[in-house]
């Protein structure tokens, strides 16, 4: 089996476990952007309908068409706006920012969309999926606004916020290495002196002193080869002076 320093494997585990961990933060914060993202937008989106129904209410009750329209020019300076239709209690489209061309997609809603979450609308036209979110003008029995959010807007949000994240742990990695291969040697080195010092009394190898100082269980290891080369010293000597006598 092909030897492996403790070193590589100490160092090797404290960055694949770094790696893992920012893989899992990624993944983890990508899926909470992207939920929080996806409720500011469905908010916007209200947000937009509730103003134009304050706005509308008469005129949808006069059938002011033109009116209606001019509104609609001055309201799509939103990014995430896709469209917005302006609709009677009975579906009739008043007005709607697609010049009378609305997709199919969206003609087959019905008002009981008011009373449900947001769904996504596949616009194949404009290639588009967005949020279809109905606001109802008191409660419906006047008509009803309703607001296209871009869900690619989300899509592109979640993927800056991923490429910041994986600048950010790559910076953090990078550092993460350098302390890792700082502290591996911290900790690797005393047990390399001390495993070269047993190789070296086994050799007969007595006369230096053996000395650690980690203030940890290295030392006390440190401590009992200290002892052991002293014992064996110490025989070595006895059994070198009754030669001695011998002779």
């Amino acid at each position: 089996m092909k030897f492996l320093s403790l070193r590589w494997k100490i160092s090797g585990i404290l960055l694949i476990s770094n790696l893992l961990m920012g893989i899992l933060l990624v993944i983890l914060v990508s899926q909470q952007v992207s939920k929080k993202l996806e409720n500011e937008l469905i908010e916007r989106g209200r947000a937009i309908g509730s103003n134009l129904a304050h706005f509308t209410e008469e005129q949808i009750l006069e059938n002011d068409e033109v009116g209606l329209r001019q509104l609609l020019s001055n309201i799509l300076n939103f990014e995430s706006v896709e469209y917005i239709l302006i609709q009677k209690s009975d579906s009739t489209v008043l007005a709607d920012t697609y010049n009378g061309q609305i997709p199919k997609e969206l003609l087959a809603q019905n008002p009981s969309s008011a009373n449900q979450p947001p769904v996504l609308v596949d616009l194949k036209a404009s290639n588009a999926e967005c949020y279809d979110i109905w606001v109802p003008i008191e409660e419906g029995y006047i008509g009803y606004i309703r607001v296209g959010m871009r869900q690619d807007y989300i899509k592109a949000s979640v993927q800056k916020t991923k490429i910041m994240l994986l600048m950010i742990i790559g910076a953090l990695t990078l550092i993460g290495i350098i302390i890792v291969i700082f502290l591996a040697n911290r900790m690797i080195n005393p047990i390399l002196y001390l495993t070269k010092r047993a190789d070296d009394i086994s050799q007969g190898k007595l006369e230096e002193k053996i000395n650690v100082t980690t203030h940890d269980e290295i030392e006390q290891l440190g401590q009992a080869l200290e002892r052991l080369r002293e014992s064996v010293k110490i025989a070595l000597d006895r059994l070198k002076k009754q030669h001695t006598l011998r002779v």
